[in-house]
């Protein structure tokens, strides 16, 4: 029996409201919870509906939704399984808190799953090509590929039968081939008769077994399995089966193969391949060839059968050899860079090309060779995703009814997640498409897809911002998709900053009111309306949205504080632009302005910025970029007012318990050497490299190499992690804590906020100006020492946007000696930087704190091109690009190209 209760939220922040009565609701409750910075937060989240977590970035949205929800939720499912089945499985750590209950099994889909490896394609990730796969090892057919004949197997019963058809009134005799090695005759022989064989046909001769002369024996011959007498008029029901039974036994005695021997000519000569003359005893008979296993009707070839596993370009049984299933070949004797380097020494890359064994199919021969209708594998990924609906639809009708039932989980599954694609507005791409290739919005679409189409109920499912890298004109269709995976019985969790999905939701949460330490609070829950009145950061924001909204119209909502506009005075022309769906397009980049790229998702923005002038440019000035080029362009006219080109894209940052923030923007090095140079280092000989908790050689814990933590290992269990004992988390031996500068130790600095640092290193120039990027980003809150795996997704975006204002190279956030040469690239010279979805995780709030960095680049004579959705952002650029007018096919042109809108 239900109990109806009237439960309110456990934390009443400010702006929730009136105490609201829930009737016939149950909760996920939570007490107590104290994962990373938040503060004790306990709360009740409605079961079946759709909840968003927003605040500023860093506030502490994801260590509640991933970190303590999702968390606990894995750990309670996989702690369900036996201990045999669990030790095969990841281990979660159990999330710090006094009390959760309620809780479901939980999926998550976050921003850095995204994973663009080589063989990584749309269908992969959303496993939709695994179905098809299954259809195509099921119902297909396979065609030989160097004779394009049909490679069927036969069985027993369909010989028998066809047999039967043909040979009307006739003589037949079944035989089977026999291969005999040297030496091995009379074995081979008398193995024969012992299974009561008698007769063999030995060069055109019928002669008895036992008669056979082991010296004359040549390498094959036939041994008769049965004769039959096919009379239509007086065949009776055992002819079939007896004709059956000898054609099974030839086959599974003899290695698959059948050979049956007609006394006559066939008038009916239809698979002419099987069939061949041959003379016994001076007269002329028929031969029929079968074969249990597929083989080739013309020139005997023999194919194993088609599996899922054959038909997989990640499996060595169906990757094409030449490339390994990736489809394209890497070559290091690509062009020459047009420029040189600083050095004057030119410079080449590797150069990618189609595979010329697949053409880019990523399949070998006998993968491709397996066809459903008239389509092989290849031919169906190739598909856009809307013909590929209705051809899934049609080749169901045509198949028959027992493959119907026995494929119809495969159809449906595949069908689904194909109808999800199409109704986020990605009916134009293909299951072919790398994942590589495919922009930010496309890709988050694609990541939703596997959790969206699963048909899962009474399942917790946490989603970090679904709609990164969205226009505003499919966040409604995300939105849509969302509520119909609630509707079906789920409970849904959504870290979100974007406006429209905060007022779609049922409820939301405020963490906040600041980020880091000023964090970890719930300021507010209850519904988008209450917020909207609510005294908080977020609700402020949307009251002012929904103003200008009201009085200027959709073009300007969101719209910030509008900041004084600049003119360009240099342009950079491209002539012949093709990349993608761009096809032989000429554009203007506006230069020593802030540039924004806008459009459609898939409408070709990270194809014209990321894909084609990055790498071209990057050749152009003799820089190696270091990835392969996606895209060409013929010419680019005005790249002498530039001297750099950085490029900011999508790729995650890479987050562990080594990397940190001081060693991501490059300002732990020189700490190491300040401490290195002090009176008591020199006095121990004690070099910079005694200051890294990376290196085996310094002067990092032993027992915890260097983490500040020690993993006990819980067998079947998960893992705990508990505080160094011998170094107290501080990573460091104590001898290297003795050490210090101005009174501080290493572990005494990197527990510094960055603020707290860059007052501390006053008169340090490096040090300062790479603190002073972090700070003006907002993350001055951020320890230098803070394990980037406990950062959010917006601070990572952040931190990567103030490593690349203070000059660190922004791929790997690496300070060796060779990058550290690379880091004046933002210092010296007039430098392009091409930033791809800087907005991704970023609150209204710290859009802002963008703007401000963007008009520091252009005021120290840089250039800035933006692509981005957000539209607070882009409303504040000088100049604007759209490209559209929609996606695909559809899109790759320019729709508008100038200042404002």
């Amino acid at each position: 029996m239900l109990r109806l209760v009237c439960l309110m939220p456990a934390n009443r922040g400010i702006g929730s409201g009136e105490e609201r009565s829930v009737s016939g609701l149950r909760f996920i409750e939570l007490e107590g919870v104290r994962v990373n910075n938040l503060r004790n937060v306990s709360l009740k989240i409605r079961h079946n509906a759709l909840t968003v977590i927003c605040g500023v970035s860093g506030s502490g949205k994801s260590s509640l939704a991933f970190d303590t929800l999702y968390a606990e939720g894995q750990r309670r499912y996989v702690e369900t399984f036996s201990p045999s089945a669990r030790q095969f499985l990841d281990r979660v750590e159990r999330p710090a808190a006094d009390r959760i209950v309620g809780l479901p099994p939980a999926i998550a889909i976050r921003q850095q799953m995204r994973a663009d490896g080589p063989r990584q394609t749309l269908g992969t990730r959303t496993e939709v090509i695994d179905a098809l796969r299954i259809l195509f090892a099921r119902a297909g057919t396979l065609v030989c590929p160097d004779c394009g004949v049909s490679a069927e197997a036969a069985s027993p019963e369909s010989a028998a039968a066809m047999v039967l058809s043909r040979c009307e009134n006739a003589r037949v005799v079944i035989a089977a081939t026999v291969s005999v090695s040297d030496g091995e005759g009379s074995l081979r022989i008398a193995e024969l008769i012992r299974q009561g064989f008698t007769r063999a046909i030995v060069e055109e001769r019928t002669t008895r077994l036992e008669d056979l002369s082991v010296a004359d024996l040549p390498a094959s011959f036939l041994v008769v399995i049965d004769r039959i007498k096919i009379d239509r008029i007086k065949a009776d029901s055992t002819t079939e089966p007896r004709l059956a039974e000898a054609i099974g036994s030839a086959m599974q005695l003899f290695g698959g193969d059948c050979c049956v021997l007609v006394d006559r000519s066939l008038v009916d000569r239809a698979n002419e391949q099987l069939i061949s003359e041959i003379r016994i005893d001076d007269a002329n008979w028929t031969q029929i060839r079968f074969s249990s296993q597929r083989t080739c009707g013309s020139c005997r070839r023999r194919f194993s059968q088609p599996s899922p596993e054959s038909l997989s370009f990640t499996s060595p049984l169906g990757a094409c050899v030449t490339c390994e299933g990736t489809g394209v070949i890497a070559s290091n004797l690509g062009r020459l860079n047009a420029g040189r380097t600083k050095r004057g020494v030119a410079r080449s890359s590797a150069v990618e090309s189609p595979c010329p064994e697949c053409r880019g199919h990523r399949l070998n021969k006998e993968a491709v060779a397996v066809r459903l209708g008239d389509c092989s594998l290849p031919d169906v990924a190739a598909m856009e995703i809307g013909d590929l609906i209705s051809w899934l639809s049609a080749t169901q009708r045509r198949l028959s009814a027992s493959l119907q039932i026995g494929l119809k989980s495969a159809f449906e599954h595949a069908t689904r997640r194909l109808q999800f694609l199409s109704d986020c507005g990605l009916s134009y791409l293909s299951l072919d498409r790398s994942m590589k290739t495919l922009s930010g919005g496309e890709a988050q679409r694609a990541m939703l897809t596997t959790a969206l189409g699963s048909g899962l109920i009474s399942t917790l499912y946490v989603l970090d911002e679904p709609t990164a890298g969205l226009h505003s004109s499919d966040t409604q269709k995300i939105i849509a998709a969302v509520r119909s995976l609630q509707h079906q019985g789920n409970t849904v969790v959504i870290v979100e900053h974007d406006p429209d999905f905060i007022l779609a939701a049922d409820d939301v949460i405020e963490i906040g009111p600041g980020a880091g330490d000023d964090g970890g609070t719930v300021v507010f829950q209850g519904t988008p309306a209450e917020l909207i009145s609510a005294n908080s950061l977020t609700g402020r924001k949307l009251k002012q949205s929904q103003d200008r909204l009201a009085t200027r119209g959709e073009s300007e909502r969101a719209e910030g504080v509008a900041r004084p506009k600049q003119s360009p005075e240099h342009w950079l022309d491209l002539t012949g632009v093709r990349s993608h769906n761009i096809q032989n397009i000429n554009v203007r980049i506006p230069l020593g302005v802030f540039c924004a790229v806008t459009g459609v998702s898939g409408s070709g923005k990270s194809s014209l910025i990321a894909d084609a002038l990055y790498p071209a440019l990057c050749r152009q000035l003799g820089i190696d970029c270091n990835t392969a080029a996606e895209g060409t362009i013929d010419r680019i006219d005005g790249a002498a007012q530039i001297e750099n080109v950085v490029l900011l894209d999508q790729s995650p940052v890479l987050r562990s318990r080594r990397s940190i923030p001081a060693t991501w923007i490059g300002v732990f090095d020189e700490i190491r050497i300040l401490l290195a140079e002090t009176h008591e280092a020199k006095k121990r000989n004690y070099s910079r490299a005694m200051f890294s908790f990376n290196a085996a050689s310094g002067g990092r814990c032993p027992v915890c190499e260097g983490r500040g933590v020690v993993s006990v290992a819980m067998q079947f269990l998960a893992d705990i992690q508990t505080t160094c004992e011998e170094c107290q988390g501080r990573r460091f031996r104590p001898e290297v804590i003795e050490i210090r500068y101005r009174d501080r130790s290493v572990y005494d600095i990197l527990t510094m906020t960055a603020d707290e640092a860059f007052a501390f290193f006053n008169g340090h120039h490096r040090i300062q100006q790479r603190l002073s990027a972090v700070r003006q980003i907002g993350l001055g809150y951020l320890r230098l020492g803070q394990p980037l795996n406990t950062i959010s997704g917006g601070e990572a975006q952040r931190l990567r946007v103030a490593a690349l204002l203070a000059g660190v190279p922004i791929s790997d956030g690496d300070t060796s000696a060779e990058n550290r040469k690379a880091s004046k690239l933002t210092q010296a010279g007039r430098t392009l930087f091409l930033l791809d979805e800087p907005s991704s995780g970023l609150h209204l709030q710290d859009i802002d704190r963008l703007l401000s960095c963007i008009d520091f680049l252009l005021q120290t004579g840089h250039s800035v091109v933006v692509i981005d959705h957000d539209r607070s952002l882009v409303s504040q650029a000088d100049w604007r690009i759209e490209m559209g007018p929609g996606s695909g096919k559809l899109g790759g042109e320019v729709v508008r190209s100038e200042s404002g809108f």
